[in-house]
């Protein structure tokens, strides 16, 4: 299973590679931190207990 964390994560990532071109690692820093807690509290209220993957 993928944690909620992870998914947050992956997708903070993506939008970071979208917008960090040009800046310096302390505010890409700060702006993936601004992506990840949202995206995370969204998912959490989603998927309480997490998302299963089919193998």
């Amino acid at each position: 299973m993928i944690t909620n964390e992870q998914r947050a994560h992956d997708i903070a990532l993506t939008i970071l590679q979208t917008r960090a071109k040009g800046l310096k690692p302390i505010e890409a820093y700060h702006e993936y931190v601004n992506s990840l807690l949202p995206i995370l509290k969204e998912i959490d209220k989603d998927f309480p207990n997490g998302i299963k993957e089919h193998l």
